[in-house]
Parts: structure tokens; C-alpha cells; sequence
């Protein structure tokens, strides 16, 4: 996917004059900003969408990398689940053994779905979270965690006002170490829906580059090919290593959506409250992965 100018055009291009000086040094090619060349992507439309299905592999990864989408789609009605596979790095969480069944996997009577374990709209706060008093959240039966926190006012700034979330709680970069879980974890949510004609899931690229994300990506694609619901996969990582011209990225099927300054501006008003609220609970600041914005400018590029 070329740019539409000619990149190796000289900077000093055209014959000089008489007397005038060559360009100091070797010819150097213009240099554009790398999504420049993403301005002619075809427009990304999930009219038919009706409900969508997230799988962030960490916290806030779909905020970044697919905020302005969200915004989108809830403002058309869209129902929004949000399956986050892992915690902060700073949270101590166990990892199930490699194919052990996830909770709620039994079909015995009187237990919960791995949906009635995990799910919850955000008002709701954590299920149980007060069971133990001795737990991360410490005593009281009005204890708040602080995840479930910086989601909700993460979500609330993005304008979403009802989201329904799902954690595994798998610690980061062990996603890949029980990716048929995660499978497992998928199928729950799309399987058991009632309309899947209208059912869309957004995953990262299984080829972004990150061990979790690229777990995440190939989960998505297994459960989408079987439900045969349509998988919109989002770049992340990615922009740190390919650009416009990279031959790894399929670009013949990038779709774009491009954000409003509204919408750019509630983006980075969902990230700071996602680490205000981190910082209220913790008195500690969590940087963020990616800068906000970094590589595509205003917009957010999918693969479809």
C-alpha cells in the first residue's frame, strides 16, 4: 500500500539553476508521517451489528486501540461485552493448568456458567468481592476493586453507559498458556447467544506481535470460524514495528474508522480516568503501553 507520492522522490527534486548550490549531503527522501498513506482505507461499517463482543487482552487495550468503534456502535444501541483475559502486572492471580477447565466449566446442577461466574454490568461492581475479607480488597462489605473502578470510569468517559464485563483473571503473558480456555471462555459468550446473526467480536491481530495479544487473536479466530459470526480484528502492537508498506500486515483488507476530535478527546479523557482511578486506589501511577494515539493518527484501522 504505496503512498500516493512518489516517496523516493529527492526533498531538493528538479533540475538546479545556473549557479545555484546542490543540496548538501545524499539525497534524502521526503519523509511523511507513516499513517498518512492509510487516508484511502476503505470505511469500516458494522451496520448490521447489533451486539459485539470484546476480547482485550489487558486492561484498556480495546479503549486504545478501538475506542472511537465502541463509541460507535453504542450510540447505534449495540450491545457491549468485554471479555478482559488478563490482570494488571501488579495484581497477584493464579494460572489454571494448561487445559484444566475453567470455572463454571461443569454442567453438574446447582454450579455456575463461566457467564454467571464472570459477568456483570459495571453498576453491579465484583460478584462476591466481599466473600473473603481477607483479600486484595481488604475488609468491609463495601469494598470496591479497583479493576472493576478504572473500567467503569474508563467506559464512562468513552460515553458507554452500559458494558458487560468478563475477567479471567490470567496473569499477563500467560494467555497463551491456557489458550483453549480462553476458547473455551469465547465460545461461552458467543454460543449461548440468542441472535448470532447480529453478533460481531473484535480481538486483536493474531500477528500484532504481543505473546497475549496474538493468543487472544487465534482464540477469536477459532470461535468465530466455528459460530460463523463475523471476527474484526484490531492492531495494537503492531504500529511499533509495521507501517504502511510492511508486507506482514494484509492491508487488502484494513478498514478505518476516522475519529472526530470529540471522539479523540474522549478517548484520551477514558485513559486518564483509567489511571486516575488506578492512582486514587493504589497511590501508584500504571504508564501505559502504547501512547494514545501513536501510529494511525486520527483514526482506528481494523482488519476484516
Amino acid at each position: 500500500m504505496a503512498d500516493s507520492d512518489d516517496a523516493s522522490r529527492p526533498a531538493h527534486g528538479g533540475p538546479r539553476r545556473a549557479g545555484e548550490l546542490p543540496p548538501p549531503g545524499p539525497e534524502v527522501p521526503v519523509l511523511r508521517p507513516p499513517w498518512q498513506a492509510l487516508e484511502s482505507l476503505r470505511p469500516l461499517t458494522l451496520r448490521a451489528c447489533r451486539r459485539i463482543v470484546v476480547v482485550a487482552p489487558h486492561p484498556r487495550d480495546e479503549i486504545r486501540a478501538a475506542g472511537g468503534l465502541l463509541r460507535r456502535l453504542a450510540s447505534r444501541h449495540a450491545e457491549v461485552d468485554v471479555l478482559s483475559l488478563t490482570e494488571r502486572p501488579t495484581r497477584t492471580c493464579s494460572t489454571p493448568p494448561a487445559g484444566s477447565p475453567l470455572p463454571g466449566a461443569d454442567d453438574a446442577p446447582g454450579t455456575f456458567t463461566l457467564d454467571d461466574i464472570l459477568a456483570g454490568r459495571l453498576d453491579d461492581g465484583l460478584e462476591g468481592a466481599d466473600d473473603d475479607p481477607d483479600g486484595p480488597d481488604g475488609p468491609g462489605e463495601d469494598a470496591v476493586d479497583p479493576d472493576e473502578a478504572a473500567a467503569e470510569a474508563a467506559y464512562r468517559a468513552l460515553g458507554l453507559t452500559v458494558v458487560r464485563r468478563h475477567r479471567l483473571g490470567l496473569p499477563d503473558g500467560g494467555v497463551a498458556e491456557v489458550e483453549a480456555d480462553v476458547v473455551g471462555a469465547i465460545s461461552e459468550i458467543v454460543g449461548f447467544a440468542d441472535d448470532r446473526s447480529g453478533l460481531c467480536v473484535l480481538a486483536p491481530w493474531s500477528g500484532d506481535g504481543d505473546d497475549d495479544h496474538e493468543a487472544a487473536g487465534r482464540a477469536a479466530e477459532i470461535v468465530t470460524a466455528a459460530y460463523r459470526v463475523r471476527l474484526v480484528r484490531w492492531l495494537d502492537r503492531a504500529w511499533t514495528w509495521a507501517g504502511p508498506d510492511s508486507d506482514e500486515v494484509p492491508w487488502r483488507r484494513a478498514r478505518q474508522i476516522v475519529l472526530s476530535d470529540t471522539v479523540i478527546a474522549r478517548k484520551h479523557a477514558a485513559s486518564q480516568a483509567f489511571r486516575a482511578a488506578l492512582a486514587d486506589a493504589e497511590g501508584v501511577r500504571h504508564e501505559l503501553e502504547l501512547p494514545d494515539g501513536s501510529a494511525p493518527g486520527p483514526r482506528e484501522v481494523f482488519l476484516v
